[in-house]
């Protein structure tokens, strides 16, 4: 067998609900050159079956990936399907979020725009199951079609949040410059996908695309909404987990020669996440864009 070109990365929890839909908006892509990695970090529900249905329906081009009980969560889920990926390009896309047709044609053109970057985004679409009214549209805070050396966007989007941080959606990467990076840290339950983000950023160029063609779903069940409702995570106020980044991030900024840009940067967002309650109305005000349905 040939091997894709792509190879798209779906780990999936308990989430029989929505893998179907995003199984199906893979199939739907006008890009055919693709392959599905369904890995499963311990579903106790029907996922497995309807992971497996899929395989059965497109042996060798849907692959099921059993649980490994010594590596749980999505950084690690995500990290051996990559492991397991024959595509020189890797996509990634969560079980309760869905694809437009055109995304990965989308991609594709937009990273053969620029041979030499390791990655690029493009903007996602938030949906809200049953309230159309808050959907919204990510805001890059740069310019898009062009590309960034290192560390532009890590200082603007990751510390200063100036632009909305891409979901795991929206991203087409070259699999050698994740592996050369390490992957995803697999310690995070949180902020793990932009452990990575930040070492794409520092590492290599990066691409911004235009336009959108994912849908990250909002939805009860969601680890961001489990996040909220436990206190771990709050989308505009400082909080324990954006602070845990910021120190890992640190550490990995300092091993690898990081300029004095990126520390002041890096030093004025640990001060955010530590300040009172002026710096937490600063932080809320700069923020609130991202919740403003998005103009049509």
């Amino acid at each position: 067998m040939a091997m894709p070109r792509v190879s798209i990365i779906t780990p999936f929890l308990d989430a029989e609900r929505y893998l179907a839909e995003a199984v199906e908006s893979v199939r739907a892509q006008t890009f055919p050159d693709w392959e599905l990695l369904l890995v499963d970090d311990g579903s106790s529900d029907e996922g497995p079956a309807i992971a497996n249905r899929y395989v059965d329906a497109e042996p060798g081009r849907i692959r099921y990936l059993p649980p490994d009980p010594r590596r749980r969560g999505a950084a690690a889920a995500r990290n051996r399907g990559i492991a397991a990926a024959r595509g020189a390009l890797i996509a990634l896309l969560d079980a309760d979020d869905t694809y437009l047709p055109e995304k990965l044609a989308h991609d594709l053109a937009t990273l053969a725009a620029d041979p030499g970057v390791a990655w690029l985004y493009r903007s996602t679409r938030w949906v809200h199951d049953g309230a159309l009214g808050r959907d919204w549209t990510e805001r890059p805070g740069v310019r898009t079609d062009r590309s960034y050396d290192p560390p532009h966007l890590l200082i603007r989007v990751i510390l200063r949040e100036r632009g909305d941080v891409p979901s795991t959606c929206g991203v087409l990467m070259r699999k050698t410059a994740v592996e050369a990076v390490g992957g995803f840290e697999e310690r995070f339950r949180l902020y793990e996908d932009q452990t990575l983000w930040a070492k794409l950023m520092l590492n290599g160029r990066t691409r911004v695309g235009t336009g959108s063609d994912a849908l990250y779903r909002q939805h009860p069940l969601s680890t961001s909404a489990a996040a909220i409702a436990s206190g771990d995570y709050h989308p505009t106020r400082p909080h324990a987990a954006r602070r845990a980044f910021l120190d890992w991030l640190q550490d990995y900024v300092q091993d690898h020669g990081a300029d004095p840009r990126l520390l002041q940067a890096l030093a004025a967002a640990k001060a955010d996440c530590d300040g009172g309650a002026l710096t937490a109305v600063r932080r809320r005000l700069r923020r609130l864009s991202r919740y403003v349905p998005a103009m049509p």
